[in-house]
Formats: structure tokens, sequence, C-alpha cells
């Protein structure tokens, strides 16, 4: 604690310094305390790198023992003065950034009036600002705002003095504490042997025959299995049930914290089974030592159970095996044999359905089905299983409870940086789905993402979760991330009162230690009251979401700007305002750095938003059938914005418009320009100076908006002397640009950029409802690798210009999907050579009627090939790798060349086609209203047909019948009146569908005796007949 003492009091001794200094020493206006503090201490920079850290944890090892209420208290203090000493930094920072926003505005209005003016005017406002905020020395005192910064930094390093003094007088040491070890640390010390009551284990016998397997499969002398899951998931357990496996050699337990000469003697020349038991340690140089004596063995096979996926790369010498959570059958076995052991099934049947209800709650854990079932053990109480059932698994009974101790690990060995990200989840409502971005942003938009390069953040965060999903921590599910509700109980219960979810109820005060607060609300037909809601002079973060769709409507009352004027960060997501509007006072909050209203139709922001210069996150995106926000001219003057979505510039003087860009030279991430048709003159796109954004990354240019009339401040669009080509040209986005979207522009010609090889970082690129005559070089971009080219009316030919201005080189080397959707006029696609396209696996060619064939050159690496609408189409070339293709409206086509590794063929509404060829790998065909179909080839690996519309009945029979491999069939058609099957021919079939209207008889349904799934409906003439329950 005392080493935390000094290293706060350097902090604010050097804040002090620099909030007072009167030497000739000049402090730029970006100086900041993290800054002066890392010259003293290097290590309170970074607290991921051994860093002081004020965390949960270190209160309750300071609060242990003697004295420990009192350590804990001043540790909260503590934190209190850090969170002071942060707002005189913020304070600081706002009027550094007010006075060079004034500064930059000044100049800006001066440059109209000439060149002389302007000179003076620059002059005049930089000496100002810098006598002013930087502190040089000047003659007259320093201005009222900072010496009322140096009185507050003062005022906080005596009261930091005070603590120390009173810590110092009490000569408190680790020594004076009573020497006690709390329930949670005795229990955390696990001890495992290899003695298992096998019959109690349920639904690890997969599991064990697996790893068993894989263990006996490996050549290697020597080979290490790693198990990895989250704690309480049953990993010690599966190891010790294949350590007492009887086919498995073994030895007697060793102590491995023998020197290895004695190890070697012990394990020289014999077979061994080692199972090492929840291991954390990440460092490859005690492994290595360990290893190195079971080298001497004749053979060695090694399980290590582990939480972190970074410990098992380190370890394993095979794919290491991930546990699963219980299935609800065996999790349902596991709790009934313990808890009814030995009881009359009569006695316990009003439990049942509590209990059911209780093993859902344990979500397939393991320890806490057992933890659970030993509490209701012989239990005939019925209250005292409701309460079991209703409450948190964290709150029961710590004398019965082995939950705590065994996740309370995963917590106790994460870094410093990292358990503050993990308590951040308990802003989240259980079996919450998060996506990456919305987790990234709300550790940015809590400052909890340790990184000098405010740009890098983003890493940062993909690094931290990288982490927690190593850690066994979240889980990954398709495009989302969870938590297991016990992993959520833990960050609830680790992060205290600095974070506070609400669900549905809303106080009407919260705790003054309290924050970060979100407020999780359903959707009401009646407005949610939120004037009683002031939060608190200490808050630092209100986010205001729903748990599905959109919540609300709400409105808030601008006494939360006045009441929580420290309010860094607010978040309305998926929340409808009953007033689409902020009041003025929001203009107030100077430290907010965050402000997200996302999906808010029609939005108004009052345009006291230009004051609040410490603004980083402007984020008014709307979705859908939304009516975009409405932003006030002036927003130029935020010069810290970082974020910034989406702008949609509008006519009259209350508007942002393009020139509002000019100074946010910090702009990174996404950027959409909507209602380009606004820009009155081509100076405003050329004052956008997006060229000098270096860190903006994808770009998109709409040019209408569409919804003018929707807002009080608008006036109906009127002509402008700024064509499309023009102002186009004038939007050059920097060459660190890596995806670019043009919408709606009706320039004939594409501007001269577009193309252009200095854009090598371009990967995306969109092109849609613009009327360019002739199409960019984008073959040029060598690290394009998607292409999408939309609604081009007015394209007739593509020709070699496409992939490459210079014919010496080749194009599109890095390109993999390739979209055309709506191109009326297109006839004719030529000069693609050889080399072009190397890397192209997708293409995707819609609505092109006009179009007559595709180039012959085209890709050798196609795997999927879509052509919707293209009636002309009369020849596809041969793509010896396609994999899948996907043909609708081609009148023209005839048949198709040999796709020797088609998979999947889907054909619709292709009239003249009229023979399919030999696929001898497909699996898959679908086919809908070819009526001229009479000629299909023998399709030995076909597994599933789908036939829909008109056939011919000899080729319905064929498809029927002479497939032995065929599992599942679909058949939906309003002519068939009979359909007849031969058993003996499907011997593979699993699934028959069947909606055919007219449909009478179906020939041999009774003798496919391996189907276990028959559909019929829509079939009111079908007579169908009984079948034995064993075949379905």
């Amino acid at each position: 604690m005392a080493s935390a003492f000094s290293m706060v009091r350097s902090i604010f001794a050097a804040m002090a310094c620099a909030l007072t200094c009167d030497t000739a020493e000049s402090y730029t206006g970006h100086l900041s305390i993290r800054v002066l503090a890392e010259r003293e201490h290097p290590s309170v920079a970074e607290p991921g790198r051994g860093g002081w850290s004020l965390d949960r944890e270190d209160g309750r090892r300071q609060g242990q023992g003697h004295g420990g209420r009192r350590g804990g208290l001043r540790l909260r203090e503590l934190r209190g003065l850090a969170y002071d000493a942060e707002d005189v930094v913020s304070d600081r920072e706002y009027e550094a950034v007010r006075r060079r926003a004034e500064a930059l505005d000044a100049v800006g209005r001066a440059g109209s009036d000439g060149g002389h003016r302007l000179k003076r005017v620059r002059r005049e406002v930089i000496d100002d600002y810098f006598s002013d905020i930087d502190m040089v020395p000047a003659k007259h005192d320093l201005a009222p705002a900072v010496r009322d910064l140096a009185a507050r930094a003062r005022k906080i390093r005596v009261r930091l003095d005070e603590i120390i003094k009173e810590h110092e007088d009490l000569c408190m040491t680790d020594n004076d504490e009573e020497q006690q070890i709390d329930l949670a640390t005795q229990r955390s010390q696990r001890y495992t042997s290899s003695i298992v009551h096998e019959p109690s284990i349920h639904g690890r016998e997969v599991d064990k025959n697996n790893i068993i397997k894989m263990l006996l499969s490996e050549v290697r002398p020597m080979s290490v299995l790693a198990i990895v899951g989250m704690g309480g998931l049953g990993k010690t357990t599966l190891a010790q049930l294949v350590f007492n496996d009887q086919r498995k050699q073994k030895c007697g337990a060793l102590e491995l914290n023998d020197l290895q000469e004695a190890l070697i003697e012990q394990i020289e020349r014999k077979k061994l089974l080692i199972v090492l038991d929840d291991v954390w340690n990440e460092y490859r140089a005690p492994w290595d030592s360990l290893c190195a004596p079971m080298m001497t063995t004749e053979f060695c096979r090694i399980i290590v159970t582990t939480r972190s996926k970074t410990v098992a790369s380190l370890v394993q010498t095979m794919p290491s095996y991930s546990l699963n959570c219980l299935t609800s059958a065996a999790s349902w076995s596991l709790f009934e044999q313990i808890t009814f052991e030995g009881q009359d099934p009569a006695a316990y049947a009003n439990f049942i359905q509590i209990g059911e209800e209780i093993v859902k709650k344990c979500k397939g854990l393991p320890l806490a089905i057992k933890t659970l079932e030993s509490m209701l053990r012989y239990e005939t109480d019925e209250e005292r299983w409701n309460y079991v059932l209703e409450s948190d698994l964290w709150d029961l009974d710590p004398q019965q409870n082995d939950i705590v101790p065994a996740l309370e690990l995963s917590y106790r060995h994460m870094p410093v940086y990292l358990k503050k990200c993990f308590m951040a989840l308990s802003l989240f409502p259980k079996d919450y789905h998060f996506s990456q971005d919305k987790l990234i942003f709300l550790w940015k938009s809590l400052g909890l993402l340790h990184t000098d390069d405010v740009w890098d953040k983003d890493r940062t965060g993909k690094l931290y979760l990288s982490d927690l999903l190593k850690r066994s921590i979240i889980q990954c599910n398709e495009h989302a991330y969870t938590m297991h509700d016990l992993i959520h109980e833990l960050a609830c219960c680790v992060a205290g009162e600095e974070f506070l979810r609400l669900e549905n109820d809303i106080p009407a005060q919260i705790s003054k230690d309290v924050r970060n607060i979100s407020i999780f609300l359903p959707w009401t037909c009646v407005t949610s009251k939120l004037e009683h809601f002031h939060g608190s002079s200490a808050l630092r973060a209100v986010i205001l979401s729903s748990m599905e769709g959109l919540g609300g409507p709400i409105e808030i009352s601008d006494e939360l700007f006045v009441y929580s004027k420290q309010l860094r960060t607010i978040v309305l997501d998926g929340v409808s305002l009953a007033r689409p509007s902020l009041h003025d006072s929001v203009g107030n909050l100077k430290h907010l750095h965050h402000l997200v209203l996302r999906d808010i139709g029609g939005l108004k922001l009052p345009i006291s938003i230009c004051q609040l210069f410490n603004l980083q996150t402007l984020d008014v995106t709307t979705s859908g059938n939304f009516k975009p926000a409405c932003i006030p001219n002036g927003i130029g003057r935020l010069i810290n914005l970082h974020t910034l979505p989406v702008i949609t510039v509008k006519r009259g003087a209350w508007h942002c418009n393009m020139r509002d860009l000019k100074d946010l030279q910090n702009l990174s991430g996404k950027l959409c320009l909507k209602g380009l048709d606004n820009v009155t003159i081509v100076d405003e796109a050329e004052e956008a100076n997006l060229c000098s954004k270096q860190h903006i990354r994808a770009l998109n240019f709409i040019f209408p908006d569409g919804d003018w009339q929707y807002c009080k401040h608008g006036q109906e669009p009127a002509p402008t002397t700024a064509s499309h080509e023009e102002i186009l040209e004038n939007l050059q986005p920097h060459s660190n640009l890596t995806e670019l979207s043009i919408e709606v522009c009706r320039s004939c010609r594409y501007p001269s950029w577009l193309g252009d090889t200095s854009f090598s970082k371009v990967t995306v690129i969109r092109l849609e409802y613009c009327q360019f005559e002739c199409m960019p070089p984008l073959g040029q971009l060598l690290a394009l690798q998607y292409l999408t080219i939309a609604e081009m009316s007015r394209i007739k030919s593509i020709g070699p210009e496409f992939c490459r201005l210079n014919p010496k080189t080749t194009g599109f080397k890095s390109l993999v999907t390739l979209e055309f959707d709506s191109m009326p006029r297109w006839l004719q696609w030529s000069g693609v050579g050889d080399g072009s396209f190397t890397c192209l696996r997708t293409l995707s060619i819609q609505h092109a009627s006009e179009l007559r064939s595709l180039p012959c050159a085209l890709s050798l690496s196609l795997a999927q090939l879509k052509l919707r609408d293209c009636k002309n189409l009369v020849r596809i070339p041969h793509l010896p790798l396609l994999f899948k293709l996907d043909l609708r409206q081609c009148d023209s086509l005839t048949e198709l060349p040999a796709f020797p590794m088609l998979q999947r063929l889907d054909i619709g509404q292709c009239s003249s086609m009229a023979r399919l060829p030999d696929l001898p790998l497909l699996k898959v065909l679908i086919l809908q209203d070819c009526p001229n179909l009479t000629t299909v080839v023998h399709l030995p690996s076909l597994t599933s047909i789908h036939v829909k519309g008109g056939f011919r009945n000899e080729l319905l029979y064929h498809f029927t019948n002479c497939h032995p491999s065929l599992e599942n069939i679909l058949i939906v058609s309003d002519s068939i009146e009979r359909l007849s099957v031969e058993p003996q021919n499907l011997p593979s079939l699993v699934s028959l569908k069947l909606s055919c209207p007219n449909l009478q008889f179906c020939d041999g349904l009774a003798g496919l005796t391996y189907l276990k799934e028959l559909k019929v409906y829509g079939c009111p003439k079908l007579s169908v007949p009984n079948l034995h329950p064993s075949q379905l």
C-alpha cells in the first residue's frame, strides 16, 4: 500500500507542477499527467506492465486482518482522489482545445479579408493561445481558468499528503495484520489426486474415449494433450477418468519440484502418464525445464488441464481438446443421482419441476450442478428449493459454495488492465449477445484501453478480447459473443459499486460510488419517465439500451446534464426518444468524450453541442427508415473528434456543411457524407480537405439526402453551381483509405483519383447508382479484394481499361469477390487477359439482360458463380474449380460445360436448358421450372434433390430412382399426379417432403424402411399409407 501512495503522490506532484509552473519551461497544450508521471515512474503509464492499480482485489487483500477496514477506506478515498485529478486534467484539456478552436476559427474568418490581415490575426491568436494555456511566462497574470485549475490541484495534493501522513503515523505493515486465511483463499488452493468416484460422473464417457484415442494414436516418444475449458467444467474430473482407465500404463505420483537429476533417476526408460492439473504458467522456460527429463523415458504422455488457450498452445504437441458443457439430459442425470439418492420417487415428485428449472439455471456446468445438489440433498422444504432457484448462484451459502473460489481463480490470474475490462462486462445483462465492435467501444468509452496512440485503441481492444477468449471467460457464438451466467455473476461480484446495471426499475438515487451505469429498457406503449433520474456528481458513463429490438420511448430530463457534470460517455443505442431532441444543457458537459445516439429518427442536436471541445465520438447513425439526424453548423470547432460516422449536409446557415470538416484532422475509422447534392459551390468540397485526413479508413459518398422536408431548419433544395463531377473530384481521400463507396453520382465521368495506384491499401469498393459511361481502372488497385458495381445504367461495354491502363501489366491481383447488379445496357465484357483475376473466388452477375458471354480467361480459381436474369447469355466458360453454380432466368442457355468439381447446382426458370452434363461430385441439385430439360446423365454423388415446378414424368422418375446415394428429396409441383419410388434403389433415403396439390398416388412409399422424416403438405388427394413408428 505504501508503494501505491508514493506512486499516486508523484502523479499529483507532477500535475500541480504542470498547472502552476512559473519557470521558463513551456508545456504544450496536449501535455497531461500521464506524460509527466511517466518521467518519474515509467511503470505508471502502462497499468498492464506492473503499474499501480486500485482494483477490488487490492482492496480485499488490504481488508484482511487488523486495520483492514481502514485500509479499504483509504483505497476508496485514493480512488476518489484519482477521479478528481482526472477531472482537473480534463478541465485543462478542455481549455486548451477551446482556445485552439477559437484560434483556428479566427484565422478562418480572417482568411477572406486578405493576406495581410490573415497574418496579423494568426500571430495574435496564436500568441494569446500559448500564453494562457501552455503557461509560457507572460507579463500578465495567469488566466482565471488556469488559476482555478491550479488551486484544485493543490487542494487534491494537500488531501493526499494528509492521507499519507495518517498512514505513516499508524505505521501499518503487512506484519500488523492478523494471520488468518479467508474461506475463499483457503478453498482456492486446490489439491487433486487420481482418486475419483466414477459412478457419480455423467456425460463424459465420449470425452474420455476421445482423449484416450488421441493419446494412443500418437507415435512420438513424448506428447502433450491440453484439455481446455472454463472453470467448473470438469477438466480435472475428466483427466482423473483418463488416468484411471485400464488401457493406460502409469506410475505413481511424482513430486515435480524435485531436481531434474532426481527426476531422471525415477523415470528413465519407463512408461509414464502424467496429469498436470489446472496449469496457469504461460512462460516457456519452466515448461522446457520440466520436459527435458521426460525425453529420457521410453513412453511419456502428459495431460494438461487449463482454462487458458495460451497455456494450451504453449504445451500441446497435438490439437487441444475443448471441453463443452453437459447436455440437458446429462445435467439432470447428475443432479437427480445425488439430490434424490436413496429416496422413493413419490417422495420427491413435487420437486422435479423446480429441480429441472434449477438445472437449466446451471447451463450444463458440472460444478454448479454439484454445488446446488449438495445444498438440496434430502431437503424437503419447498421454500428452500424456490430460494435456491430464485437466488443468484453467487449469493448462496459460502460454506457450501465451491463455485466462488473455483471461478475467482480466473479473475485472480488476469493482468490488472484486463480485470477492469472484465468488470465492465457487468454492464451487460445475462444472456446478452454483443458484437466485437460494441464491446470494444464500451471499453474505449470507459477509458479502459491502455495505449498512447488514440488510433490504435481498436487494435488494443481486439487484443484484450482475444485474451478473454483464450482464458475461457468469453464464448464466441457464430458472429456474437456471450458469457456463461456464472462468469457474468463473477463480473458483477468483482465490479462492486463502480459499475451498476439497471433493468426496468430505475431508483430515484444511486450511490455516489457508482461511476458507470447501464440501463436496459423494454419497449412499452407509454413513455418511460426518467425525470427522477438525475445521476450523480460522480457519474462518468450512462448507457441506455434495450435487450431486444427497440426500447422506450423515454424522456430524458435536462437535470441529468445539470447534476452529472462529470459525464464522459452518453450512449442511447436501440432506445427511442419521446421527443427526438436533446436539451441545450448538454453543452455544459465539458468533460463529455463520447456521445452516441443511434437510430433516433429525426434527431435534432442543439447548437450547444458545438461547445463540447473534449468530444471524441459523435455518432448519430440511423438505419432503415429512420430519418437522418440534424447536425448544427459549428461542429468544425470540435477538433478533438475522432469518430464521426455520418454527416448529412443540408441547406441553410443553421446546418453543418462540408467546411466543418476542415479542421477535424483527427477523424478516423468510418465516415459517411450524405447529402452532397446540397454542396453549393466546389470550394466547400475542397475545403473539407479529405486528402489530409490520414486516419479515415472507410468513406461513403451519398449525393441525395432525401429528407430535407423533415427538418424544421431545412429548406427545399435549389440548383447549385457545383456539378457532381466537380464535387467528387475535390473529395479525393488520403491514400491510407481501405474502403470506398459512391452512391447516386450523376457525373458521366469518374474522378481522376479513382483507380489511381497510390491507393494501394483499398480492399473494398462499392459503386451504386452512378452514371459513369465507362469503368475506372480498378484493376490497378493491388489490395482490392471486394468489388460491387450496381445500377450503372450507362455502362455498355467493359474493356481492358477496367483491368489496367498499362497493357503490360495484369489486373485485379487480389480480388476475391466481384458483384455486378442491375446493368441493363451492358452488352460486352472483354479484355481480360491471362494473369488477371488470379484470386477471384466468387462472381455474381444479376439483372444484366443484354450480356451475351463471359470472358474465357476469367479465372481458373473461381469457386462460386451466380447468374440471374441474364436472358441473352449463351455461354459459360469452362471453370475447372467451380464449386457452386446458381442460375436463374438465363433463357438462352441450352447446356452447361462439364464442371468436374461442382458440388451444388441451383437452376431455375431457364426455359431453354435441355441437358445437364456429367457432374461426378454433385451433391445438391435444385431444379425449378425448366420445362425443356430432358437429359440428365448419372450423378453418382447426389445426396439431395429439390424439384419445383413442372417436369417430364420420365425425368422425375430418373431423379427419384436412379441415384442410390440420395438422402433427401423435396418435390413441389402442381402438375404431378402420380409418383413412383422404388425402395430398393433408395437405400440411403432418410427424408421425403411432398407438396403437390394434384398428386393422387405415390407408389412404393411403404417400402422406404430407412425413412426418418416424411412430410406431406398441400396434397389433399393423396392417401398416405400407415408406416410403422420405427420407420420415422
